[in-house]
């Protein structure tokens, strides 16, 4: 039995977070993790307008759908984002001005681009006062996960509450 990622922005000079992800390159991604000893991941999508993350979500799908490989690699999805911290360092590499509080409606509307794949959703707890969004995700069935994150120990404890239950990056 191979490895299992739970988060891979692209693999083998492939980025998934580009516009233009063609079915050759997914495929050559997919291969080249076979190839080192990966079964299977989840492709993750990052911080972004909404728009392209939609874009890139429904992509990712599409192709999925088209090449059996491609079908047995990427076993689900996670969000990474864009509900994220917006200060220096927490932040990582993800775009500021695509930053956002958490709410419901884009929630949604990433969910329904990742078309019942998405399996991990990661976001900071203090983007997402009194839990609305992370109740949101875990009623959906989605794995709510810290990260890019400043959150004090009473916003973590709330987001536990709320359903949180894992953490993307302890740092970043």
């Amino acid at each position: 039995m191979g490895a299992f990622d739970i988060q891979v922005n692209g693999y083998g000079g492939v980025d998934y977070n580009q516009d233009d992800l063609s079915a050759d390159a997914l495929r050559r991604s997919c291969e080249k993790l076979r190839e080192d000893g990966v079964d299977g991941i989840l492709a993750t999508i990052i911080t972004e307008a909404p728009e392209k993350m939609e874009a890139r979500l429904r992509r990712l799908v599409a192709l999925r759908e088209e090449d059996p490989l491609i079908h047995e690699v990427i076993v689900g999805l996670h969000i990474e984002g864009p509900f994220i911290s917006p200060a220096d360092g927490f932040r990582g590499a993800h775009p500021l001005d695509a930053v956002c509080p958490a709410n419901e409606d884009l929630a949604g509307r990433l969910l329904e681009a990742g078309n019942g794949l998405v399996r991990i959703f990661t976001l900071a707890p203090e983007q997402d006062p009194g839990g609305r969004t992370t109740r949101f995700l875990k009623d959906r069935s989605v794995v709510i996960s810290a990260g890019h994150t400043n959150a004090s120990l009473d916003e973590l404890r709330a987001g536990i509450d709320a359903g949180l239950s894992m953490m993307t990056h302890l740092g970043n």
